[in-house]
């Protein structure tokens, strides 16, 4: 019998591994190179400009190798923005004077 424990940063979807990385707004905005784990090793992550959170970025055969097949999985890597410690009132509503040019999000629903 063998028994799978979990991971205090991975998961598992069957031969996929799913990372969750947090994304500075810097990051966010202005893409880069990040440095990711991977059950073989860390390595350099291409954040792109602009990036969302939720989006999700493919290390292809970084995941787990089937057993039948022979063939490994991927590593998806899920971008999350987070806001830094310390970010004020005062920063926030400056953020959003920067932004407000731009029309606001359309959601499918609307």
């Amino acid at each position: 019998i063998v028994t799978v424990r979990s991971h205090p940063y991975f998961k598992r979807e069957e031969t996929d591994i799913i990372l969750e990385v947090p994304l500075s707004i810097q990051e966010a905005l202005l893409g880069g190179k990040i440095r990711v784990p991977t059950l073989s090793g860390s390595v350099d992550l291409k954040i792109p400009k602009l990036a969302s959170s939720g989006t999700r970025l493919r290390l292809k055969g970084k995941g787990i190798v089937d057993s039948k097949t022979k063939q490994p999985g991927d590593q998806y890597v899920v971008l999350k923005l987070i806001f830094p410690d310390g970010v004020t009132d005062d920063d926030a509503k400056k953020i959003a004077d920067i932004l407000a040019p731009y029309p606001p999000l359309k959601r499918p629903w609307e």
